[in-house]
């Protein structure tokens, strides 16, 4: 039974780290919903739902682009559950677990970034060879395998040292300092509000924040409410600033590629669907070599056995596809390898496009689509879809995880295909038909969703950041408890102030980590000087 738990974690472990395929392991990532799922593991889908959530909180401004990795947050989520779990510890504690196992998680990462360049040179030895059949084994099985074994290991070590360990662990530590703990847990989600807040926060959105926040902590609403009050608001924004241009329009409309049944050699439609769907996991032997090259290969194989036979067209096309590249892969990203399958089959038809076109062309648009597409899943998707599901969560309503999940898998297929498609239909105009030269259309639309997250970032941080003033001033027999005289100010201000405060630290250029422990030191000196105190 261990054995089997042990496995089953590193599994978990690995689709939450190793970058499998995107529908699945971009959300899997989430504490959310990994801790549920170690939590059903382990025997506590309760305690997992809630600490897992509870981690989450403290990344609601994660983002990980370019290939960097601030922290771990998957090695994080699933390991600082477990060992919550393990030893039946509050879910509370389970945020000051988890933040030090997802820095150290980065060592992790960064193994499996360097060991997967390997595959990469096994790959660049098919390709001389034209063998197409062995790409699935370098650029999938074998860096899968490494993964799992890199960030499995530690499940194998949990489980061996056992529940009773960390059990009797918890049972040792005193009980003052797992209060001091649980207090600097209610800190450390200003942190991951700030970090969205530093990403999102345009002086002229700010006020949304504020609504949200406040909204939350006057009129008692729920997250759900302000987020549909947050969409009316986005959508009046997006239509008040919309400029009727159906000069452009009409351009956008255009399908310059036309003709393409009078191709003697043609893809098929489900050739394209197994290069977009196989595309998704383009990060699947992500490297610090390459990036994306192994995934990119690895999607390439429908496309170049339908439209190459000899050797040596096989051999350069696969060529072509291993080079550095490195962009937002899921939701805008996916027009680059629609574009590229249309130029493959001009190519292949004896159009004169080069191989310095197609990867020039790649290069170009890497940059540009992958701000925009970060911007838009993980400052935008992930903070409102995981703050509905983490608010439910925290209720004990395991909807919460599955929501989460229906909205950013949903939003990212949806997107994903029609912008596959889009790019595969225009050819290179796609590009200006996303951008929406002259109408700005793309921007209305990132700050309509900008209105919706930030509103709902602010409910989140006022019913989840918790600053208690413990502090009682005597003033003859009269008790002054400071607490109720801030609340009888203003409702929430000390959490207010204190995600403000930690917005300005990262503004300054404060590294998070710093952010974290300065908020550790505060948390647990507070409780100990009888400053701060557990929330009620």
């Amino acid at each position: 039974m261990i054995i089997i738990q042990a496995l089953l974690l590193a599994i978990t472990a690995n689709l939450a780290s190793g970058r499998v395929w995107s529908p699945i392991t971009w959300p899997f990532c989430y504490p959310l919903i990994n801790g549920t799922i170690v939590g059903i593991i382990l025997g506590d889908p309760l305690l997992g739902l809630t600490a897992g959530a509870t981690i989450n909180l403290a990344y609601i401004g994660w983002i990980s682009a370019g290939g960097t990795m601030p922290s771990n947050i998957g090695i994080a989520g699933v390991y600082g559950t477990a060992i919550t779990v393990l030893a039946g510890a509050n879910p509370e504690l389970g945020i000051t677990l988890a933040i030090p196992i997802g820095l150290l998680g980065t060592l992790l990462w960064n193994l499996q970034m360097t060991l997967n360049s390997f595959w990469v040179h096994r790959l660049d030895a098919n390709a001389e060879k034209a063998e197409l059949n062995k790409v699935f084994f370098n650029a999938w099985l074998f860096p899968q395998l490494t993964c799992l074994v890199i960030n499995g290991f530690p499940a194998f070590l949990l489980m061996f040292l056992g529940q009773s360990f960390f059990t009797d662990l918890l049972g040792k530590i005193p009980e003052s300092f797992v209060n001091a703990l649980s207090v600097t847990g209610g800190l450390l989600p200003a942190v991951g509000v700030a970090m969205l807040l530093n990403y999102l926060g345009k002086k002229r959105m700010i006020p949304y924040f504020v609504i949200g926040f406040f909204a939350a902590a006057y009129l008692g609403l729920g997250t759900m409410p302000i987020a549909i009050f947050g969409a009316a608001m986005a959508v009046i924004s997006y239509y008040s600033g919309r400029e009727e241009n159906t000069a452009d329009a009409a351009s956008y409309d255009e399908e310059p590629q036309e003709g393409k049944e009078e191709l003697q050699i043609r893809l098929k439609r489900s050739d394209l669907l197994k290069h977009w769907l196989i595309g998704l996991g383009a990060e699947v032997g992500y490297n610090y070599e390459r990036m994306q090259a192994s995934g990119n290969i690895l999607a390439m194989v429908p496309i170049i056995r339908r439209l190459y036979k000899d050797p040596k067209d096989i051999s350069d096309a696969m060529k072509r596809y291993l080079v550095f590249f490195n962009t937002e892969p899921s939701f805008i990203g996916n027009v680059i390898p629609g574009i590229c399958a249309s130029l493959e089959e001009q190519r292949a038809n004896g159009a004169d496009i080069s191989d310095e076109m197609i990867n020039g062309l790649r290069t170009g648009l890497m940059g540009p689509l992958a701000g925009i597409g970060d911007s838009l899943a993980g400052g935008v998707i992930y903070p409102i879809g995981v703050s509905l599901g983490c608010t439910l969560a925290l209720d004990g309503n395991f909807s919460g995880p599955v929501i989460f999940f229906l909205i950013f898998t949903g939003i990212m297929l949806a997107v994903g295909y029609n912008l596959y498609f889009m790019g595969y239909r225009k050819g290179s105009s796609a590009v200006m038909s996303l951008l929406g030269e002259g109408s700005g259309s793309l921007t209305r639309l990132t700050d309509a969703f900008g209105i919706l997250g930030l509103m709902v970032v602010g409910a989140m941080g006022a019913q989840n950041v918790l600053v208690n003033l413990s502090a009682v001033i005597h003033v003859g027999e009269t008790q002054v408890v400071l607490q109720e005289v801030l609340d009888g100010l203003i409702m929430n201000l000390l959490p207010f102030g204190l995600i403000i405060g930690t917005w300005m630290l990262l503004k300054k250029k404060v590294s998070p980590v710093i952010v974290v422990l300065l908020l550790m030191v505060v948390g647990i000196g507070g409780y100990y000087l009888g400053i701060l105190g557990l929330a009620s």
